[in-house]
């Protein structure tokens, strides 16, 4: 596989966890991780696959999120690695009866730092570590 080939992938895995996450795909949002994979979430390590996806079935069913991840930059590859840095924003709020969210202006803005590794069945995410930079 070429360099150019695991950027796409990468970036791929990088984008796919959150939108994957907001439609309530949780299953298939631990899939792209590595079984030992490590996820902080709001600053504890979520450790393994299986602890991601408990994790993820934890979050409020009456909540909406959405999360905004750009500037998605795979670098230090090599034959069983890579890393990347990416932006993200996050919207999450209680739905209201005709299904929206209110939207009281941007409160955070953060970096996302991914570490993956080729797998047998392929690229997964083995480390992501949300840190936030620009708090309301």
């Amino acid at each position: 596989m070429s360099n150019a080939d695991t950027r796409l992938e990468c970036a791929w895995l990088a984008t796919a966890a959150y939108s994957l996450m907001d439609q309530g795909l949780y299953e298939e949002t631990a899939d792209l991780f590595s079984p030992d994979a490590v996820w902080v979430r709001g600053g504890v390590p979520v450790a393994g696959q299986e602890a991601i996806l408990s994790a993820l079935r934890q979050r409020p069913a009456t909540d909406l999120s959405r999360h905004i991840v750009t500037n998605v930059l795979v670098r230090d590859i090599t034959a069983d690695s890579a890393r990347a840095t990416a932006v993200f924003m996050p919207l999450r709020g209680p739905v209201n009866e005709d299904g929206t969210v209110p939207l009281n202006g941007i409160n955070s803005v953060g970096d996302l730092e991914f570490e993956f590794s080729r797998q047998p069945n392929g690229w997964k995410i083995s480390r992501l570590t949300p840190r936030m930079r620009f708090k309301a």
